[in-house]
């Protein structure tokens, strides 16, 4: 894993030429442009609002403010892990033709979408300033989660972009999953809504605590438990280092199966 990282850092300008290129490619000859990275979860936010509020009748206060919490890191997730699928596949020409640390093709669509989070982010702050709601020291704590999260995005970045080099129904099988993951983490529902005994069980899930943790920061002003924050840290590790090992392990046939 030290290799990879330290190959990566001396090809950085590969990595955010890479970037900037992925976000210029993804709103190109879109009128509306980087709008749309923020149309979508406004408009997922605005719909599961009528649902849950005015369909199911639940109580959850500010629950719009509570489910863009949670959407936007599960957001960043899903489609870095699934987008990340083909990085390689469509990298077929300068993979076969050129010399370079290969990890940075899908380590590139991680960086661009975590652009797009960022940006999300800074909206969500001006719609909590709206609200409003007071910004507070456990703010900063976010960091953390963000950190977690990029560890676990990445570790599966590399692990699905090397599986599907290979194995072209990875990325059917990976939205079929994460489809079924997402209902599964506490994004459209919160913890409060499912017995006590049950909590432990869901936060097994390492997005669940990092969305939850979102949602515990931004709207409670609580850091999330320890216990939790260090089990989720340890599961992002474990991703980084299984996915640097498989994808160093089987770069060296991609220009053979390209």
């Amino acid at each position: 894993m030290l290799a990879l990282i330290v190959e990566t850092w001396r090809a950085r300008d590969l990595l955010l030429a890479l970037t900037a290129k992925e976000i210029k490619v993804r709103y190109r000859r879109s009128f509306l442009g980087f709008f749309w990275s923020l149309a979508t979860p406004l408009y997922q936010v605005v719909l599961m609002t009528v649902v849950v509020k005015y369909l199911w009748h639940n109580p959850t206060p500010n629950y719009s403010v509570n489910f863009l919490c949670a959407l936007l890191p599960w957001t960043f997730f899903q489609q870095s892990v699934l987008t990340s699928c083909n990085s390689v596949l469509l990298s077929r020409g300068m993979v076969k033709s050129m010399a370079f640390p290969r990890q940075v093709l899908p380590l590139s669509i991680v960086a661009s979408c975590f652009f797009h989070l960022c940006m999300s982010l800074i909206v969500l702050a001006g719609i909590l300033l709206i609200i409003p709601v007071r910004f507070h020291v456990s703010f900063l704590f976010l960091f953390v989660l963000l950190a977690i999260e990029v560890m676990i995005t990445s570790g599966l970045a590399l692990l699905a972009s090397a599986l599907h080099t290979f194995y072209h129904d990875v990325e059917y099988i990976l939205s079929n999953l994460l489809s079924a993951f997402f209902f599964l983490t506490p994004v459209i529902w919160t913890l409060e809504w499912i017995p006590e005994h049950l909590r432990p069980w869901v936060m097994l899930n390492p997005m669940a605590v990092v969305c939850e943790g979102f949602r515990s920061i931004i709207i409670m002003k609580q850091i999330p438990s320890a216990e939790y924050v260090g089990a989720a840290a340890a599961a992002g590790l474990l991703c980084v280092l299984v996915g640097s090992w498989y994808f160093r392990r089987r770069e060296w046939q991609f220009p053979e199966v390209l």
